[in-house]
C-alpha cells in the first residue's frame, strides 16, 4: 500500500471524477501558433498525464482579442481552437487524466513580445510593474468580455475538456473588478461591494448558460496578493462566501500574489528559497468559509508535502505543476514506493516560467527533455551502437551526461579530480539564498548515481596518458571553468579575493568594509554582498550591468533585491573596476567614462565573470576518438546550458548515422 494513501485517493470535483490528488495548474509553455496550441503542447501534456497526475488544468487561454497576454496565447474565443483541444484531450484521457481550461483576461495586465494592444481595465489605473496605463472599459465592452468568457467555454466543451477555470487570481481583470483600489467605477460595476462582484457574477452565470449543468466550472483565485494596496485573505474569505451563494462554483482554485507590482509577482512563481507549501493555511480558510472543494499550489514539490496537506483537510487537490515539469514520472514513482527516483524541482525559475518571460518554449533546468517531449522521444527510440563513454568532470553538465548515458546503455566511467561530485555546486551550497537549489541538485544527483551502473572515480587527475589506458569510445570533457581575473593594476593586491575564495574559505581574512564587483548580473555578486552583509561587513555591491540583478529571472530577483534592502548594502550600477592604486579603488563610468575613487575600504570581492578549463581538451582532443566539450568547458554559462548540453550531447553517441536527426 502506498504512504500516500490521501494523496492516491479518488476525488468527485464538479462532474470529474479525479483518480488523484495531483494536480498540473495553468502555466505557459509558448507550444502556441497563431492562438493554437500544437503537437508540441499535446506531447508535453501526455507525458504529465502518463506519468500520473490526476488534473491537468492547460494554461490562460484569453476570451476576447483585448485579452491576448501575448503573442504565445491561446485564442480560446476562436473556434480554430477546437480541433486542437480534441487532439490533446483524447490522447490525455487515455491516461485517465482529466483536463481543465483556464480562461483569462488580463485587464491591465498586457505582456506582449511584439505589438501591444491597449489595455482593457474598469478603471484608469496603471500597472506598475508593466507600465501599462489602461483605459476604462465601456458597459458594452464589459458585456462583450462576459460574452467572451462563455463563448470560450463552450468552446473548450467541445474540444472535450471536462471543465473550465476562469482565472481571477493575480490581480487580473475580475480580481481588478472586485478591487477597490483598481476599480474606480461608479455605475453598476463599481463602488459597493456587491457592484464590484457583478462582474465575475455574471461571467460564471453566463458561462453556466452556455455550458449546461453536465460540466465543471471554477475559479482561481489570490487569497493574498502579497502587495501593499492588494487584498489580503480576509477579503479573499468575503469574496467567495458571496460568490458561493450567488452562483454555483465547483472549486476555488488558491494561489497567492498580483501581477501589477514586483514584489507580488513574485508569489506567481515563487523561487527557491520562499518556503513550502505556504499558501496552504488560507487555503484551509477559503474551504471552510465556502464549502466547495479547493486546489492549492505554491511551493508544493514533494509527494510527502501535498499528502499532509490532503491528510490534514487544508485543501482537496494539490498543485505540484514545477515537480511535474521537473519529473513527470513524479506520481507513479510516489505511488509505486519508489519515491526515493523522484527529481525534486530547484525552485530556479531559469527555464520554466524564465523560458515564457524570454518568448521561448519551457524547458527545465534538470529535465532537458522539457517541452522537447517528441523530438527527445525520437532520439531516445533511436537505433544506437552501445560504447564505452568516459565523462570527464562531475559537475552539473558531467553528471548530467553519464546518467544519460547510462540510462541510454552504455558503459559509463564519471572522472573528476576532486573527492566528491557536484563541481561549483559546492560552493552555490554556501550562498545564503542558493543553498537549498545547490543541495537539491545535488542530492537528486547522488541518489541517482546510487541507483545507475556509472563507474565513478573520484580524486583522478586525468590526462592524456589516463584517458588512452581507460580505451574508451568516447570521451564527454566537463572539465568546467575559473575565475576571470582582469589585467589591470593591483589586480593582485592581496586583499583582493574572488567570490570561489570567498565561499570556500568562508570569509576568513576579509575586512570591514569589502567592496563587491559584479560583471554578469547573475547570483554571485549578489550571493557574495548578500552573505557578508549578514555577517556584519559594510557592503558597496557594484555592477556593470543597467541594474542590480539583471540575468536572473524577475521572481528571483525580487527576491534578491529585498534581501539586499533589508541589509542597507549599498548598490551602484554602470560601473567597473579600473584599478587599484594608493589603497584606492577606481571605479569607471561605463557610460561617460568617468572615473570614481573609492577609499576606507579593507577587502575587494570579484565577480567578474569565468573562463573556461580547455587545457584537458586540447591535449586530447587529437587522440583519434569521439572528443566533446560540455557546459562551462566549452563555454562558460548556466546551470540550463550545462545540463543542455551534458543531456543532447549523450542523447547523440552512438546513434546510426543515417537516422540522427
Amino acid at each position: 500500500m502506498t504512504q500516500f494513501k490521501h494523496l492516491f485517493s479518488p476525488v468527485t470535483i464538479g462532474c470529474m471524477e479525479l483518480p488523484n490528488r495531483i494536480l498540473s495548474t495553468a502555466h505557459q509553455t509558448n507550444h502556441v501558433v497563431n492562438g493554437v496550441p500544437t503537437s508540441d503542447m499535446t506531447a508535453y501534456h501526455v507525458a504529465r498525464a502518463r506519468g500520473g497526475a490526476g488534473l491537468l488544468i492547460l494554461e490562460a487561454a484569453a476570451v476576447h482579442s483585448s485579452g491576448m497576454l501575448t503573442t504565445h496565447t491561446i485564442a480560446g474565443y476562436d473556434e480554430k481552437v477546437v480541433p486542437a483541444y480534441l487532439a490533446l484531450t483524447k490522447e490525455v484521457h487515455k491516461y485517465g487524466t482529466k483536463v481543465v481550461q483556464q480562461l483569462f483576461h488580463g485587464g491591465r495586465e498586457v505582456v506582449s513580445s511584439d505589438y501591444r494592444s491597449p489595455a482593457w481595465a474598469p478603471s484608469a489605473v496603471p500597472s506598475l510593474r508593466f507600465g501599462t496605463m489602461p483605459r476604462p472599459m465601456s458597459v458594452e465592452e464589459i458585456q462583450e468580455v462576459i460574452e467572451g468568457f462563455a463563448v470560450s467555454a463552450r468552446l473548450a466543451k467541445e474540444g472535450g475538456m471536462d471543465g473550465v477555470e476562469v482565472c481571477c487570481s493575480h490581480g487580473y481583470l475580475p480580481a481588478q473588478f472586485w478591487s477597490e483600489h483598481a476599480n474606480h467605477r461608479t455605475d453598476e460595476y463599481g463602488g459597493s461591494f456587491e457592484n464590484r462582484m457583478r462582474f465575475i457574477v455574471e461571467v460564471m452565470q453566463r458561462v453556466w448558460e452556455e455550458v449546461g449543468n453536465d460540466f465543471t466550472v471554477g475559479i482561481r483565485m489570490s487569497a493574498d496578493e502579497m502587495t501593499m494596496d492588494g487584498t489580503d485573505v480576509k477579503d479573499a474569505v468575503k469574496i467567495v462566501e458571496y460568490l458561493v451563494d450567488q452562483v454555483r462554483v465547483d472549486f476555488v482554485n488558491v494561489t497567492a500574489g498580483d501581477s501589477s507590482t514586483y514584489a507580488g509577482s513574485t508569489h506567481i512563481v515563487p523561487p527557491s528559497p520562499m518556503k513550502h507549501a505556504y499558501v496552504s493555511p488560507q487555503a484551509f480558510n477559503i474551504r471552510m468559509a465556502g464549502a466547495v472543494p479547493v486546489f492549492v499550489g505554491s511551493r508544493i514539490v514533494d509527494p510527502v508535502e501535498a499528502e499532509q496537506i490532503v491528510a490534514k483537510g487544508k485543501a482537496d487537490v494539490v498543485g505540484m505543476t514545477r515537480a511535474l515539469i521537473v519529473d513527470p514520472e513524479m506520481p507513479n514513482k510516489a505511488k509505486s514506493g519508489n519515491h526515493h527516483l523522484i527529481d525534486a524541482c530547484l525552485g530556479c525559475l531559469q527555464a520554466c516560467i524564465g523560458h515564457y518571460h524570454k518568448g521561448l518554449p519551457i524547458g527545465c533546468v534538470q529535465n532537458p527533455s522539457t517541452g522537447k517531449e517528441a523530438e527527445v522521444q525520437a532520439l531516445e527510440e533511436s537505433l544506437r551502437e552501445k560504447k564505452k563513454v568516459m565523462v570527464i568532470g562531475a559537475g552539473p553538465a558531467g553528471l548530467k551526461a553519464a546518467l544519460t548515458l547510462d540510462e541510454l546503455g552504455h558503459e559509463v566511467i564519471l572522472a573528476d579530480k576532486c573527492e566528491e561530485v557536484g563541481g561549483l555546486l559546492h560552493a552555490l551550497k554556501r550562498a545564503p539564498m542558493r543553498k537549498e537549489l545547490a543541495e537539491t541538485m545535488l542530492d537528486n544527483y547522488r541518489r541517482k548515481l546510487l541507483n545507475s551502473s556509472v563507474q565513478l572515480k573520484l580524486g583522478w587527475d586525468v590526462g592524456p596518458e589516463e584517458v588512452l589506458n581507460a580505451a574508451p569510445d568516447a570521451i564527454l570533457c566537463a572539465s568546467g571553468s575559473r575565475p576571470f581575473i582582469p589585467k589591470i593594476p593591483g589586480i593582485h593586491d592581496p586583499r583582493v579575493k574572488t567570490v570561489d575564495e570567498l565561499f570556500n574559505n568562508q570569509h576568513k581574512e576579509i575586512g570591514e568594509n569589502v567592496l563587491v564587483f559584479d560583471f554578469g548580473g547573475d547570483w554571485p555578486g549578489m550571493e557574495a554582498a548578500i552573505h557578508l552583509a549578514e555577517k556584519g561587513h559594510q557592503v558597496t555591491l557594484i555592477s556593470s550591468k543597467l541594474y542590480i540583478g539583471e540575468e536572473v529571472h524577475q521572481y528571483l530577483r525580487n527576491e534578491y533585491l529585498k534581501k539586499l534592502y533589508q541589509l542597507k548594502i549599498n548598490m551602484i550600477t554602470h560601473h567597473d573596476l579600473g584599478e587599484i592604486r594608493n589603497n584606492q579603488a577606481i571605479i569607471r563610468n561605463l557610460f561617460s567614462y568617468e572615473k570614481e575613487t573609492m577609499e576606507n575600504w579593507d577587502s575587494i570581492i570579484l565577480s567578474l565573470g569565468r573562463v573556461p578549463n580547455v587545457e584537458l581538451y586540447n591535449s586530447i582532443k587529437n587522440l583519434n576518438l569521439e572528443v566533446y566539450q560540455i557546459g562551462d568547458c566549452l563555454a562558460p554559462r548556466t546551470l540550463e546550458e550545462a545540463t543542455y548540453e551534458g543531456f543532447m550531447t549523450s542523447l547523440q553517441i552512438g546513434i546510426q548515422e543515417e537516422i540522427k536527426i
